[in-house]
């Protein structure tokens, strides 16, 4: 694939970076949404693991995340990265490639995916969502005092809100994850009531209905999501074709574990016109 960055304009004037990776017999475009704190660099294996699927890659950096600008770990609203993704969208038709598009987001960007393939399903041709963050594994207590906080101070920040082991049993990629600079190690108290308010909105709808495929990838051991809330969405999805794989074993950042061939195949399975 041939590799090409460049940024786009955000509604409210954020200049944001992307990565696009042109394949010269591209069928489709995947794009993907990383997850909190992450940016787009953290998936630059995709491409060359998706050489052969003739595909090409978009992933942009959120605002306030890598090296887009805005607020850090912070948003008036949930509704900014779905702004964003708009923004992207757009730009990606005008400028990059009018190809049948495929979403893909992983954690948080799962939520803002799942939010957004509700409002625009034709869009789409399909929807993956990786350890999808419908919910947070918090103790209730934290949940109330975050919830009294953003009345009051939503810009506070809490430090180091993830733990780097549950993410990965892989020892490498948990260094690689503690050196990454560009990783936001943080949050805000108005963002994390954001993520839990729009992820009971998911949880809230009896019937979600989709007119293409969907597909969820989960992590056996989950630490950081509430996995029996995914399960419980999962089972309220109609679409044309659903399948769900969990893997047995595995913590929450599925593609960087030990054994991710496992979840690069399952990610080729659904990728494929057959599915």
């Amino acid at each position: 694939m041939k590799s090409e960055t460049g940024h786009f304009f955000s509604d409210d004037g954020l200049r944001l970076h992307y990565r696009f990776h042109r394949s010269p017999d591209a069928e489709r475009t995947l794009v993907i949404m990383h997850g909190h704190g992450e940016h787009a660099g953290r998936y630059e294996k995709f491409a060359s693991i998706l050489a052969a699927e003739r595909l090409s890659i978009a992933v942009y950096d959120a605002r306030g995340a890598g090296k887009s600008e805005g607020r850090e770990v912070y948003v008036e609203t949930l509704e900014d990265y779905l702004r964003d993704l708009t923004a992207f969208m757009r730009h990606l038709g005008d400028h990059l490639s009018d190809q049948p598009i495929v979403l893909l987001g992983h954690s948080l960007g799962a939520l803002v995916s799942m939010h957004w393939a509700l409002r625009f399903p034709h869009k789409i041709t399909r929807l993956i969502l990786s350890s999808p963050c419908f919910g947070i594994r918090l103790p209730s207590p934290l949940i109330l005092m975050n919830d009294f906080l953003n009345r009051f101070v939503p810009a506070l920040v809490y430090q180091n809100p993830v733990y780097p082991p549950h993410l990965t049993h892989n020892p490498e990629e948990v260094e690689n994850y503690k050196k990454d600079l560009l990783i936001k190690r943080k949050i805000s108290v108005r963002l994390l009531s954001e993520m839990i308010r729009y992820g009971n909105l998911v949880d809230s709808e009896p019937v979600i209905d989709f007119p293409f495929p969907v597909f969820f990838l989960m992590a056996g051991l989950e630490k950081v999501v509430d996995k029996e809330r995914t399960l419980r969405i999962f089972d309220r999805i109609k679409a044309p074709n659903k399948k769900i794989r969990i893997f047995e074993g595995f913590y929450h950042e599925i593609f960087n574990e030990l054994g991710q061939e496992k979840v690069f195949e399952a990610l080729k399975g659904c990728l494929s016109q057959d599915a």
